[in-house]
């Protein structure tokens, strides 16, 4: 072998670039070939690491490798730098890294394809915010998490390609805000009743380099109305000119798999240096419509929109559209000084019953987060007979792969932008920076079939200070620009009929938060809390548990597991509360052992859930959606969740799935303890959240004792209509005076024999009145360790203070 033969082995040709690729390409720096390092504040550019050059050694040779899309602590974590932050109490102990700026490298050729063509650098989120260089040249600051942000880089490309990369991207990560007060709507809440107020940060979303000739497609918006047999449609188109092109066409293709079915073109007019806007509009005839899960299916077609001149393509993009309507109408038992705004969801023009719960993503964490892991969690929330999710104020507006996921399995999503639980900034500057972030959030997100509400705020007219404040204008003015940029329903707050929000001028039956029960256990039993709620929606209903034992395992230290240490309550475990529940759920507050104290909790959990879900159901259409809090959490705590941060499902996750089920026999009573020789009375209930009738159907009652033995039992027949809650006959007996501990009441719908579905309630042989007076003194001992040793977790574990 020649000489030159080797020299090319080892560094690669010398090539120029040459464009041989009409229309759009594209390079991902997702990966992990990136560098990091921290330094001091201010330590970076005083020692010019901005200006580095792209070499086989030199200072970056030997810094952290780091991981894009990702964080600061789980790059520290891998490279061994932190424990943990999960385990035990470590995320506290990670806290120095936020005091630091962190420096990020990504070193890379250009392919020869992009030759010829106006190169963009898009970073779709980095949080929170940054200063960019490329190839020693300053490109800009971002401020925001949410909000994409990109740079023309034609003119700064390397070209060249060697085997060792000669382009250099470098970002400075600031220190992450400490404050909310500033940064509210940007980022999503650090700290909280179930956060340590460890602050993340990173480049939490892909990076990437976008090549085009003489336009790029800067987004679109495609909205659908139905008229007949077919769709119209309205398309707005976005493009960034690099040159004026005067005989540009617009087209825009539909396909069905590989068969496209539909091609519309029109002249568009660009100009340079100016954003273009093309609106244009056309019909589908009999589409296929996208449905959420259980009232059809969601079929996808591919859009494909082309801006091109002279047959030439200059950009082209293609993703996926659902064609289906979004409106809302009013909940029928309300009058306007009840309840002013429309709440009932209806997809293609048919009502939803929203059977939601809380999500938040998978991982605290960004660099913990995969599609896989999306993916498995959405199977499972579906899985649930969950229709709907919602996710809030303290958590991140969701990845593109979420609402991807979530379009392609029938979830709709209730997407609430970052306002959460404080008093807001008014002043000029501040809502500039907002309007800016709530427009690329919802530019980016709006054709998402899936999405089906935006909301402001969550808990944002809470308190006084809230009353007093310009919270409600600033929750106004989003929805004003949210409105603006799609027709998807926007609401202002959740809830909208708290105390506060009465005063500030809401109805008192909009929407309530239905926590009371859980945050104040013991003081009132849930059969007497939730029936008493009167509000077209339940944005927010809480239980919660432990995880199974393998999973405390995973992240408390094993000498905390049993008796139960300060992790626990670290981990955001209400210990008392837990007891407090457990005791109204099971006459025990269930602390004999770690098994049994998982156990309680977890059915505790799921009979609260099953009490509340069906009550709300059956009050369908005068409620029109009620939310579980939470399906999942974003670390491992003893929390909502009815599916641990580790993939394992608890007891309450059947609970939820068995409430939530479209169709359901439900039994509606008054209490759950009855003494012996006290009369039982309950009333049979049919919910059908599916639009198809079930005629001559056999709802089938039977009552055992607590040793299995059957009592009583029954069977009506029943005619069940279309998306209905209809009540029936009651079932009534007398207590034995024999019977202790529990009974059971089984439910079953059938048809010619077969089993549709079967629903389960378990009830106490106890003095209802004895139990809540108990009940009430663990809520008020409580409330004493509260007031001694404060509301922090400190007031679980009092002997911590001894010899201090």
């Amino acid at each position: 072998m020649k000489n030159k033969d080797f020299f090319k082995l080892e560094v690669g040709p010398l090539a120029g670039p040459k464009s041989h690729v009409e229309g759009r390409v594209e390079m991902d720096f997702s990966g992990l070939d990136w560098k990091m390092e921290k330094m001091r504040v201010g330590q970076g550019v005083k020692e010019g690491i901005h200006l580095l050059k792209s070499e086989l050694s030199g200072n970056n040779y030997s810094w952290n490798k780091g991981k894009v899309p990702g964080d600061v602590y789980t790059d520290l974590y891998l490279a061994g730098e932190i424990d943990d932050p999960h385990f035990g109490r470590n995320m506290h102990k990670a806290k120095w890294a936020q005091e630091y700026e962190w420096w990020y490298n990504y070193a890379f050729n250009v392919d020869q394809s992009f030759g010829g063509k106006n190169i963009t650098l898009v970073f779709e989120g980095v949080d929170y915010s940054c200063e960019v260089w490329l190839n020693q040249e300053y490109l800009g600051r971002h401020e925001g998490m949410f909000s994409k942000f990109e740079f023309d880089i034609t003119d700064l490309i390397n070209w060249t390609s060697p085997n060792i990369p000669v382009n250099l991207l470098t970002v400075k990560l600031d220190p992450p805000p400490r404050n909310q007060h500033n940064i509210a709507g940007m980022k999503h809440n650090f700290a909280g009743d179930y956060l340590t107020g460890l602050v993340p940060f990173g480049i939490w979303r892909p990076v990437k380099v976008i090549g085009t000739e003489k336009a790029k497609i800067d987004g679109y918006r495609v909205e659908y109305e139905l008229d007949g047999s077919k769709v119209n449609v309205n398309l707005q188109v976005n493009s960034d000119a690099f040159e004026t092109v005067r005989e540009a066409h617009l087209m825009v293709k539909y396909f069905d798999g590989d068969t496209e079915i539909l091609n519309v073109e029109e002249p568009m007019k660009l100009n340079r240096g100016r954003e273009s806007t093309k609106v244009i509009n056309f019909a589908l005839d009999n589409p296929k419509l996208w449905w959420p899960v259980g009232m059809g299916d969601p079929f996808l077609y591919d859009i494909e929109i082309s801006i091109v001149e002279n047959g030439r393509v200059l950009d082209r993009i293609r993703e996926k559209t659902g064609v289906r309507t979004v409106k809302y109408t009013y909940n029928p038992g309300f009058t306007k000084d009840e309840a002013e705004f429309p709440w009932t969801l209806n997809i293609n023009d048919k009502p939803m019953f929203m059977r939601s719960a809380c999500w938040t993503q998978p991982s605290f964490f960004y660099g913990r987060n995969s599609i896989e892991k999306y993916e498995f969690f959405l199977e499972k929330a579906k899985e649930a007979n969950i229709n709907n999710l919602r996710f809030f104020g303290w958590h991140p507006i969701e990845t593109k792969e979420f609402y991807d996921i979530c379009d392609r399995l029938g979830l709709t999503v209730w997407t609430n932008f970052a306002f959460a639980t404080q008093e807001f900034r008014s002043d000029r500057a501040y809502l500039d920076k907002v309007t800016n972030e709530i427009t690329s959030i919802v530019r980016e997100r709006r054709n998402h079939p899936s999405i089906v509400m935006w909301m402001g705020g969550e808990e944002v007219y809470f308190t006084e200070a809230h009353v007093h404040s310009k919270n409600r204008e600033l929750m106004e003015m989003v929805g004003d620009i949210t409105r603006g940029l799609t027709s998807v329903h926007y609401a202002d707050a959740s809830p909208l009929s708290s105390r506060e929000g009465i005063r500030m001028g809401y109805k008192p039956n909009e929407s309530l938060h239905a926590n009371a029960h859980y945050y104040a256990g013991g003081a009132i039993y849930m059969e007497d809390f939730y029936t008493k709620l009167n509000a077209a929606v339940i944005p927010e209903l809480t239980a919660a548990s432990a995880p199974n034992i393998e999973s405390l395992k995973k992240f408390i230290p094993e000498d905390e597991l049993w008796p139960l240490g300060i992790s626990y309550g670290y981990h955001m475990a209400d210990l008392h509360v837990l007891q407090n529940l457990n005791y109204e759920v099971h006459g025990s507050i269930g602390m004999d052992s770690l098994e049994q104290f998982v156990e309680y909790t977890q059915i505790s959990q799921g009979t609260v859930a099953q009490f509340a879900l069906e009550h709300f159901r059956r009050q369908k259409p005068h409620v029109s959606a009620v939310a579980l809090c939470h399906f999942n959490t974003n670390w491992p705590i003893i929390k909502w969740d009815i599916i641990d941060y580790y993939g394992v499902k608890k007891l309450s996750y059947d609970y939820v799935k068995r409430a939530y089920n479209p169709i359901l026999p439900s039994l509606e009573f008054k209490k759950r303890r009855y003494n012996n020789s006290e009369q039982f009375k309950g009333q049979l209930f049919v919910i059908n959240d599916l639009y198809q009738k079930f005629n001559d159907i056999d709802l089938d009652y039977t009552v055992f004792d607590n040793d299995g033995n059957e009592f009583l039992s029954g069977t009506i027949r029943i005619d069940v209509d279309e998306n209905v809650s209809a009540a029936y006959d009651y079932i009534k007996f007398t207590v034995p005076e024999n019977w202790k501990g529990f009974f059971y009441i089984k439910l079953e719908l059938k048809k010619d024999g077969a089993l549709i579905i079967e629903n389960e309630y378990r009830l106490l042989v106890d003095d209802q009145e004895a139990a809540k007076a108990a009940s009430k003194q663990l809520y008020l001992d409580m409330h004493k360790g509260r007031a001694k040793f404060g509301k922090g977790y400190y007031r679980y574990f009092p002997n911590m203070f001894d010899g201090l």
